[in-house]
C-alpha cells in the first residue's frame, strides 16, 4: 500500500488522482503546489490527509512512499533528481524531461538512489497494448511493413499558453509527439520479439511558428527489420489520433490508442469508486479470411489506475516492462533528433 506524494497540481494530477480511487495499491496521502488553492481543491475532493506549500517539504515527509511529479516538462529533471536522492520512488508525467541528457541523470539518479522510476505512458499499461502485441506476434497481420500513428488537435496560438511557450516546455513533439514516437518504437519492437526497437533512420518536417517551437510535425523512422513508421503531432490542426498497423496479411487498427478506459480524463471533479469502466477496441482486417472483425479489450481498471497499479507491482525491480529506462532513453533520442531534424532545440 504505497502513500503517494503529488507534486504539481494541474489537471492531469487531477486525473492522476481520480485513477488512485479505483485501486488498492496505494493512496493519495499528500500533495504540493505553490498554490495554495490548487492544494486545498486537492486536499477537499481527495480528502488527502496532507497539504504542502512547497516540493521540498513533500520530499521530507517520510511518511511518502512514492512521489508522482506531475509539473511541465522543464521542472521534471530537477524534481525527479531530488525525489531519488530523498528516497523516493518516482512516476515522472511524459515526456519524461526536455531532452536525452536530462533523462540520462534522470536515470542515474535513481540507479544510484536504488529508488523506482518509470516515464508515465499510461496508456503503455492498458491491457490494449498487449493484446496488440498479442495480435502481431500470432501472424495476425502476417509480416509488419508499416505504422501509422498520430496525435493532434486543434488550439488557438497563444504564445503565453504551455503548449506554445518556448520556456514552458512548448511544441507537439514533447507534449504529445512523445506518444507517436513510443508507438512506433512498441510496434516495431513487438515484431522483432522485442519489448521496443529504436530506430536506424529518422527524417522529419514540420511547422515552427513565431515563439520557436513546432506546431505541427511529421516524421518518418525506418528500423533495422525494415520496418518503416510515420509519426504525426500537431497542436493546431485536429489531425485525430489513431495507429494503423500494416502487414503482409492485414490491418490492426487502434482507434483509440492514447485514452482508453479512461472516465477519469477530462474531468474536474471527483469520479465515484464504482463509476463503469468502458471497453476498448482494435479492428482487425485479415487478408486471408477475407473480413474484418472488432476486437473488445476489457478493462477492470481506470487507465490511470493501470498506470498506478504498474508502479505499486513493480517497486521491487525499479523499473517497469510498461516503459523501462532504456525505452525512456531511446524515446528521448528520438524526439531530440526529430526537434534537432526541425530546428528545433532546447
Amino acid at each position: 500500500m504505497l502513500n503517494w506524494g503529488v507534486i504539481g497540481a494541474g489537471g492531469i494530477a487531477y486525473v492522476f488522482c481520480n485513477g488512485m480511487r479505483f485501486t488498492d495499491t496505494g493512496q493519495i496521502f499528500a500533495v504540493a503546489s505553490r498554490t495554495e488553492s490548487k492544494a486545498e481543491k486537492f486536499v477537499n475532493d481527495f480528502e488527502i490527509p496532507r497539504q504542502y506549500s512547497s516540493y521540498e517539504e513533500l520530499l521530507a515527509d517520510d511518511d511518502i512512499d512514492a512521489v508522482y511529479i506531475a509539473t511541465i516538462h522543464p521542472f521534471h529533471a530537477e524534481w525527479a533528481v531530488k525525489a531519488a536522492e530523498a528516497k523516493k520512488h518516482i512516476l515522472v508525467e511524459k515526456p519524461i524531461s526536455m531532452n536525452h541528457a536530462e533523462a540520462s541523470a534522470m536515470v542515474e539518479a535513481a540507479r544510484k538512489n536504488d529508488v523506482f522510476l518509470m516515464e508515465a505512458f499510461m496508456y503503455r499499461c492498458h491491457p490494449q497494448i498487449q493484446k496488440m502485441v498479442d495480435l502481431i506476434q500470432d501472424g495476425e497481420i502476417g509480416e509488419v511493413r508499416f505504422i501509422h500513428a498520430t496525435f493532434g488537435f486543434q488550439s488557438n496560438f497563444n504564445p503565453q499558453s504551455r503548449l506554445f511557450n518556448r520556456e514552458m516546455g512548448g511544441g507537439g513533439i514533447l507534449d504529445i509527439g512523445c506518444y507517436t514516437a513510443s508507438m512506433a518504437r512498441k510496434v516495431a519492437g513487438a515484431a522483432a520479439g522485442e519489448l521496443f526497437l529504436d530506430p536506424v533512420s529518422v527524417k522529419a518536417n514540420g511547422k515552427v511558428g513565431p515563439t520557436g517551437v513546432d506546431h505541427i510535425a511529421a516524421a518518418t523512422l525506418k528500423f533495422e527489420n525494415d520496418i518503416v513508421a510515420q509519426i504525426t503531432c500537431a497542436v493546431e490542426c485536429n489531425i485525430g489520433s489513431s495507429v494503423t498497423i500494416y502487414g503482409s496479411g492485414g490491418i490492426i487498427t487502434i482507434p483509440s490508442p492514447w485514452l482508453p478506459s479512461s472516465p477519469c480524463r477530462g474531468t474536474r471533479t471527483p469520479i465515484p469508486p464504482d463509476t463503469p469502466i468502458p471497453s476498448s477496441q482494435i479492428v482487425l482486417n485479415s487478408y486471408q479470411r477475407g473480413e474484418s472483425s472488432e476486437i473488445t479489450v476489457e478493462a477492470d481498471r481506470d487507465l490511470f489506475t493501470y498506470e498506478a497499479d504498474m508502479v505499486a507491482n513493480h517497486i521491487a525491480d525499479r523499473q517497469a516492462p510498461a516503459m523501462s529506462w532504456d525505452d525512456t532513453l531511446g524515446n528521448m533520442q528520438l524526439l531530440d533528433t526529430w526537434r534537432e531534424e526541425i530546428g528545433v532545440v532546447y
